[in-house]
C-alpha cells in the first residue's frame, strides 16, 4: 500500500500544475480560463443571492400568514370564552333569582319562570298580589350581573 502513496502524490501535483497553467491560457473569446472561472463564480453568487432574496420574501409572506392565522385563532378563542362566560353568568343569575324567590314565603309556592340572556332577566308566571309581582321584580333586579328586568308576571285573579 505504501508504494501507491508516491504515485497518488505525483498525480495530484501534476493535476494542480496543469490546472494552474490553464488559468493563463486564452480561450477563443480572448479571456483566460481563470477569468472565465471567475465570471462563472460571480454569476453563481448572483443567482444564489437572488434565490436567497426570493426565499426571504416567501418566508416573510409565510410568517405573515402564520401571524394572521394566530390572530384569527386568538380572536375566535376570545369570542368563544366571552360566550361561555356569558352563558355561565346567565345561569348564575337565574339560580340566584330562583333561590331568592324561594326564600320569599309568598313567592316560593308559585311557579315563576326566570330566564336570563346577557344579563336581561325575563320573569313569567303568576303572583297572588300586585305587591308580590313588584317584589319579584325587585328581587331579580338586586342580583349581581342583571342589567334589566322584564317583569311579565301577572296577578292571579281570585
Amino acid at each position: 500500500m505504501n508504494s501507491y502513496k508516491p504515485t497518488y502524490l505525483m498525480i495530484s501535483i501534476m493535476v494542480a500544475i496543469l490546472s494552474l497553467s490553464a488559468c493563463d491560457k486564452r480561450t477563443s473569446s480572448g479571456e483566460t480560463v481563470g477569468q472565465k472561472v471567475d465570471k462563472a463564480i460571480d454569476k453563481t453568487n448572483e443567482k444564489v443571492a437572488a434565490a436567497g432574496e426570493k426565499v426571504g420574501a416567501e418566508m416573510g409572506k409565510a410568517g405573515e400568514a402564520v401571524s394572521n392565522a394566530a390572530s384569527s385563532i386568538a380572536a375566535s378563542t376570545t369570542a368563544s370564552a366571552v360566550k361561555a362566560n356569558t352563558a355561565m353568568a346567565d345561569g348564575a343569575i337565574v339560580t340566584s333569582i330562583n333561590a331568592d324567590l324561594f326564600k320569599d314565603p309568598e313567592l316560593s309556592v308559585l311557579k315563576i319562570d326566570v330566564d336570563s340572556k346577557q344579563g336581561v332577566v325575563v320573569l313569567n308566571g303568576l303572583t297572588p298580589t300586585e305587591d308580590a309581582r313588584l317584589r319579584a321584580g325587585r328581587i331579580a333586579s338586586a342580583i349581581k350581573g342583571v342589567t334589566r328586568v322584564e317583569n311579565n308576571l301577572s296577578v292571579k285573579k281570585n
